[in-house]
């Protein structure tokens, strides 16, 4: 509700076999991208759990059962898996069929008003889907759900989101002034013309993470230690970040964040391409739902390198190509994914662990944003 991840639905065309997930967690490196994040696997059948026991790490893993798994007959299989540290995620069924006691969470689907009212006042953690728009999320909200999933923020009048206001044109500025290669002192200059922005940039260069032995108290200072290829990183994710006038976070934020470390990702090994104009494409592919506007309007003062600007207008080019196979992940389109990879010639086995790198750095990113 705060427009931040708080789990990872897993979603694959059939349910994964606990060998395949015990590899997706350990060796493809998903349960280290989660960082505190729990994540939610669909169970199939309740058998599973002998196979599971051990594999996987139960207190970071929600199991999704079936409204048929939570018939009486089943509870004592559901407490089994509870009693493993499992906590079991329930799809919404009739109100009037009792719910196992072991039940955390209930899965209800935001286009079933008459489900989200009968849950209203149910104990546990509600987590509404297809959330489509921002009323609907409103409507959620009311509903007392405490989680949601959906693309309301792709979807949505873009007057209605969280916006940024005037820092986002101080910000567009910068990122132009940084593509021109401009001077330190003219990027200083315009740094400084927001109060908030200048503390955030010394904030972020005095943190652990540069693992510094002196304060840095200057701007040029601070944009110097930086460099231009992380203060421009740093400002792309800016625009997504809180807004001025309410302190919310941009439900954006995360899906921007997530389309440019996924971008990186599926260029990184091949040398016909710039890992670094990838990253770019992806955070810029929002732009248009950010601020309103034609894409080729928004991007003309940046004047960006030419395959960037293909790929963000036309889709066209290697990057284009990406930028495709990354939407259709993002609409959860399994045939166009499908497509697009074997155009990319990208393998599932790539395709993975580039998806689980996005993740890692997403995730990260959007925590402390």
């Amino acid at each position: 509700m705060q427009h931040g991840w708080t789990a990872l639905s897993l979603r694959t065309a059939q349910p994964l076999p606990p060998a395949q997930l015990t590899r997706l967690f350990g060796e493809l490196g998903l349960f280290e991208a989660l960082g505190d994040l729990s994540c939610i696997v669909s169970v199939p059948d309740l058998s599973i759990s002998d196979d599971i026991d051990g594999l996987l790490p139960a207190e970071r893993i929600i199991l999704r059962l079936s409204a048929d798994s939570c018939r009486p007959e089943n509870w004592p299989q559901l407490h089994h898996l509870r009693s493993l540290g499992f906590h079991l995620l329930a799809d919404a069924f009739s109100p009037e069929a009792p719910i196992p006691p072991d039940i955390d969470s209930i899965a209800v689907d935001a286009g079933k008003p008459a489900l989200l009212a009968a849950f209203k006042d149910w104990p546990g953690r509600r987590i509404a889907e297809n959330v489509r728009t921002i009323e609907s999320f409103e409507h959620c909200r009311q509903s007392g759900c405490q989680c949601l999933a959906g693309d309301y923020a792709l979807h949505s009048d873009r007057t209605k989101l969280p916006r940024g206001g005037t820092r986002q044109a101080l910000l567009m500025q910068l990122l132009g002034l940084i593509a021109h290669d401009a001077d330190s002192l003219e990027i200083e200059q315009l740094v400084k013309q927001d109060a908030n922005l200048s503390y955030q940039l010394l904030k972020l260069v005095n943190s652990v993470a540069f693992s510094l032995t002196r304060e840095i108290s200057s701007f040029s200072q601070a944009i110097t230690l930086l460099g231009r290829r992380q203060l421009q990183r740093w400002l792309q994710l800016l625009l997504y970040a809180r807004s001025e006038r309410d302190d919310a976070r941009s439900p954006l934020l995360p899906r921007a964040a997530l389309r440019a470390a996924l971008m990186e990702a599926l260029v990184e090994d091949r040398g016909n391409a710039s890992a670094e104009h990838a990253f770019m494409v992806g955070m810029f592919s929002l732009l248009d739902r950010l601020l309103g506007g034609a894409m080729a309007d928004i991007l003309a003062p940046l004047h960006l390198p030419a395959e960037v600007k293909a790929a963000l207008i036309s889709r066209s080019g290697l990057l284009g190509a990406c930028l495709g196979a990354v939407e259709a992940a993002d609409a959860g389109d399994c045939s166009a994914l499908t497509g697009r990879l074997a155009d990319l010639n990208t393998d599932a086995d790539a395709w993975t662990a580039a998806v689980v790198r996005g993740y890692h750095w997403a995730i990260q990113v959007s925590a402390e944003a």
